[in-house]
């Protein structure tokens, strides 16, 4: 996979999120921005929640990477996912309509629903990622970066790029799926 076109590309799908974020979700009432369509889905703010939760992670992760790479590196122009790095992509891909279960140590409890916070936590993530994502070119893509999970289980730094925003766009379909659920509140 060539660094610096994939690099823009998900520089410009990181613009398509704040869109979405923006013009979706932003205006919405606290009413409809907390609705849950069962007791045991999760509303808009839950997914942007969830997000936060494990994109917090991954984003201290690739900046420590970047903040620590020698200033003079001449990192590759290429790198290839590793099997664990494709393993995740599946699983968080948008267009799958399977549903994973989200490990507990990131399911969104009721006191983490504090709206104004989430969106500017959430905004914030987005920023990191991007700063991240703009200084990615002084960096080998194919560096190791340690899963939440386990210590035993890594990842390469391209790896992280592409399923962290492909999980974000996953879940922020599932947010717009929930605006046009049955009993979404109109006012």
């Amino acid at each position: 996979m060539d660094v610096l076109s994939t690099r823009q590309d998900l520089l410009q799908q990181l613009q398509q999120i704040k869109q979405t974020v923006a013009q979706e979700f932003e205006p919405l009432s606290e009413a409809k921005i907390q609705w849950k369509p069962a007791p045991d889905q999760w509303g808009i703010l839950e997914c942007l929640v969830h997000l936060n939760m494990v994109s917090q992670y991954y984003v201290n992760q690739l900046n420590y990477k970047v903040e620590r790479t020698p200033p003079n590196a001449q990192p590759p122009l290429t790198f290839e996912m590793s099997f664990n790095g494709r393993m995740m992509l599946g699983f968080v891909d948008p267009k799958s309509s399977r549903k994973i279960p989200a490990p507990g140590m990131f399911k969104p409890k009721p006191y983490h629903l504090d709206t104004q916070k989430v969106l500017a936590r959430y905004k914030g993530i987005i920023e990191d990622l991007e700063k991240v994502l703009q200084k990615a070119n002084t960096i080998d893509w194919n560096t190791k970066v340690v899963s939440p999970f386990t210590s035993l289980l890594k990842f390469r730094f391209g790896d992280v790029l592409l399923f962290t925003i492909a999980h974000h766009q996953r879940h922020l379909n599932q947010a717009l799926r929930v605006m046009q659920r049955e009993g979404f509140p109109k006012s």
